[in-house]
């Protein structure tokens, strides 16, 4: 197991702290999904409601896997004990998001 925690997007800007601020563009995109989400809840169309919270929990779930990632590529930086310890967190991590991302919906609580 080497210690490559390379978790990244090399489309998404950094801002302080790592974090991207959102855009104009995907702050108009996020307004209409909310739109589209009260619309769905309004007309009773819960199977589409729970699809599209699911789709995103799943990209909020790999970004945050993205920046636990890096957080411990950065915490390791180049020691290879270190990114040992740190790995076995990372995949667990991972490992519970992609459970609860699973899980969601289905009356499985944590």
């Amino acid at each position: 197991m080497g210690s490559d925690l390379v978790l990244s997007d090399p489309d998404q800007p950094e801002g302080r702290r790592g974090l991207a601020r959102p855009t104009r563009q995907q702050r108009a995109m996020q307004r209409r999904a909310e739109v589209d989400l009260a619309s769905l809840v309004q007309r009773g169309r819960h199977e589409e409601v729970r699809a599209m919270l699911r789709r995103r929990m799943t990209d909020d779930a790999l970004s945050d896997v993205q920046e636990v990632g890096k957080l411990a590529q950065e915490l390791a930086d180049d020691d290879p004990f270190i990114a040992s310890l740190l790995i076995p967190v990372v995949q667990e991590f991972t490992r519970a998001t992609a459970q609860d991302i699973r899980n969601f919906g289905r009356g499985q609580g944590a």
